[in-house]
């Protein structure tokens, strides 16, 4: 029955299963560019409700709206845009793809936007930090592990908020590099998805300060 399910869901969303079929990083950016001008409506049904949820969450962590913002693989700037509709003013806009970030431009919420892959250490100088960071639809199959994960922490500031989506299967085996980092868990929800076949978390962690 649930095998029935798990198939069910991705035959109505082929979308999904290409890109978490995806064996390289040229390969992936390929398939956001085709992918940009359908993707929101697309995503809408299953993933609407999660741009308002991160907003309204770092809302509750980090009250102070000129904060310096990381959206980390921004696609289409859905998370940008939840977050200026939260008061959020100083949103810096990173993604693989040229053009998913056009049509978060369109948005007019970014400062900066810069077309750039996670994995690179070396995406800002090395004064450049923020005072959040949220990678929504980051951490997840043939996208972003480990690698991905310790340059965004390395980009936080001291108390910063670092808050991420991650399906509860992925979770399982990005588990121990979470909990290792010099941070905490201080928020935590999770939510059905995909016709509630699956578990989305969406996490939030304080880096500790030095």
């Amino acid at each position: 029955m649930v095998e029935e399910q798990a198939k069910n869901f991705l035959e109505t969303r082929p979308w999904l299963s290409g890109i978490c079929d995806t064996q390289s990083t040229e390969e992936l950016k390929n398939k956001y560019d085709s992918w940009a001008k359908t993707y929101d409506a697309d995503v809408k049904d299953d993933w609407s409700f999660m741009p308002a949820n991160i907003a309204r969450t770092l809302s509750k962590l980090l009250p102070q709206k000129d904060a310096t913002i990381l959206d980390a693989g921004a696609g289409t700037g859905l998370v940008g845009q939840a977050l200026a509709q939260q008061g959020y003013t100083n949103l810096t806009a990173v993604d693989l793809s040229e053009k998913m970030l056009a049509i978060a431009k369109e948005r007019e919420v970014y400062k900066a936007l810069h077309h750039s892959n996670l994995e690179d250490s070396q995406i800002f100088s090395n004064s450049v930090t923020f005072d959040a960071i949220i990678a929504a639809g980051v951490f997840a199959y043939a996208h972003a592990g480990l690698e991905v994960l310790n340059n965004l922490f390395g980009l936080l500031k001291e108390e910063g908020i670092f808050l991420l989506t991650i399906r509860e299967d992925y979770r399982s085996e990005m588990q121990m590099a979470l909990a290792q980092l010099p941070w905490r868990l201080v928020s935590e929800d999770d939510f059905p998805i995909y016709d509630e076949v699956k578990l989305m978390y969406l996490l939030a962690f304080k880096k500790e300060r030095f």
